[in-house]
């Protein structure tokens, strides 16, 4: 069964092709998926180092139902992100059996301290108009090696100028496999997030300020060195312990199944909007028996197992499901 079931119906994205989407994006050679060049403009540090480019100064929607999705771009990612934005159709056409009129935007962290595109926003979109956000987004597949990636920076941004007045639900999700640096870089915040410090902050007070702005920030976190959740090496045992002191044990969600990506989202959602009897039944129907265990098991902080063997009464029905075979 595929990720998105033996048979389904891709309503306004029928003939669309990740191949063919992709086809100018070689990770070797450094290009993004697609040829549509970001809008950001480029930036230096104080040391004289160059940027190629930062965010927009802000991005905006009038959604109720805002969600961003901060992915780690860097090389230890191996396929995470492009698992993802494969399934954009999927993401796109079942996140609104969750949120009411939702819009995405895409969030791309590097290493502000190593990388040459450390952080990408892309303008909040919904529909074929995220195959335009994808485009803009540069894998550089970089990152530093130590542990730590620029996720600070993506919660300044987010929580400074990211621009919801009319959001009743905001959801921001991380995805990532590294840490935080302990603190912001005050110059890193004003040249790549625009926004200035008025002190140094800590890494978890950015993130405090982040879960002020949005209702619930989650991380899908990708084992650094390891390939199984009850048994973590030493080194994701202290990832873990950082992820959850800032966000909560509820909202860590360990996955290293990349092709499970958007059902763990989707259970998020669910989550977030006491919707988990109806996602429950979906995934059983649209899953095989062994892939519901991974996402359940994923989600065991998050969501109560328990639900699996329920009689759902909801009377949605999964616009991914088969109307006939």
């Amino acid at each position: 069964m595929s990720e998105s079931g033996d048979s389904w119906d891709p309503g306004p994205w029928k003939g669309w092709s990740y191949t063919s989407a992709r086809a100018a994006h070689d990770p070797s050679a450094g290009r993004g998926y697609g040829s549509r060049a970001s809008s950001a403009s480029s930036a230096y540090d104080s040391s004289g180092r160059s940027y190629a480019a930062t965010p927009p100064k802000s991005v905006s929607t009038d959604s109720p139902s805002p969600l961003v999705i901060a992915v780690d771009v860097t090389g230890s990612m191996g396929v995470f992100p492009e698992t993802m934005f494969k399934k954009l159709p999927l993401l796109d056409l079942e996140m609104k059996e969750y949120l009411d009129n939702p819009e995405i935007c895409f969030i791309a962290v590097g290493d502000a301290y190593c990388d040459t595109h450390p952080l990408q926003v892309q303008e909040f979109a919904k529909g074929k108009d995220l195959v335009d956000r994808l485009n803009g987004i540069h894998i550089e597949g970089g990152g530093g090696g130590q542990v730590m990636e620029s996720y600070d920076l993506a919660a300044v941004y987010a929580a400074h100028n990211i621009k919801m007045p009319k959001a009743n639900r905001p959801i921001f999700i991380y995805v990532g496999d590294e840490g935080f640096y302990d603190t912001v870089d005050p110059d890193q915040a004003k040249r790549l997030a625009h926004v200035e410090l008025e002190k140094r902050l800590t890494s978890k007070q950015a993130v405090d300020d982040l879960k002020k702005k949005f209702s619930a920030v989650y991380c899908v976190r990708k084992l650094y060195n390891g390939s199984d959740a009850d048994h973590m090496s030493s080194v994701d045992k202290t990832l873990h312990a950082q992820w959850t002191k800032y966000l909560g044990d509820d909202k860590v969600v360990i996955l290293n199944e990349p092709g499970r990506i958007c059902d763990v989202i989707f259970g998020i959602l669910a989550a977030e909007t006491d919707k988990v009897d109806y996602f429950t039944k979906e995934l059983s129907e649209r899953q095989t028996k062994a892939q519901v265990g991974t996402v359940m098991k994923a989600l065991s902080n998050t969501i109560d197992n328990s639900h699996l063997s329920k009689k759902t009464k909801s009377p949605m029905k999964s616009v991914l499901r088969s109307k006939s075979k």
